[in-house]
């Protein structure tokens, strides 16, 4: 079981996100708690992915072949 929490809203808020989680069959209570999860869970994923590129960066990639010399990368 979670911990409870409580939030000052501004009653035209409440009113709009307790239509919200009627609209998805859920109490204003679980539409917050999946809001928030949803929300953690995707910077989470976020972060993850960031790391990932930076260490691929990091490494480099192998393209094949040699480098190219100056001559060559200019070339038209």
């Amino acid at each position: 079981m979670g911990k409870n929490i409580t939030l000052r809203l501004d009653e035209s808020v409440i009113r709009q996100a307790k239509h919200a989680a009627v609209e998805q069959d859920q109490s204003l209570s679980e539409w917050i708690t999946n809001l928030i999860t949803r929300t953690v869970s995707k910077k989470t994923r976020s972060l993850s992915a960031r790391e990932k590129a930076l260490q691929r960066m990091k490494r480099g990639f192998h393209l094949g072949g040699e480098p190219l010399s100056r001559e060559q990368a200019h070339e038209r």
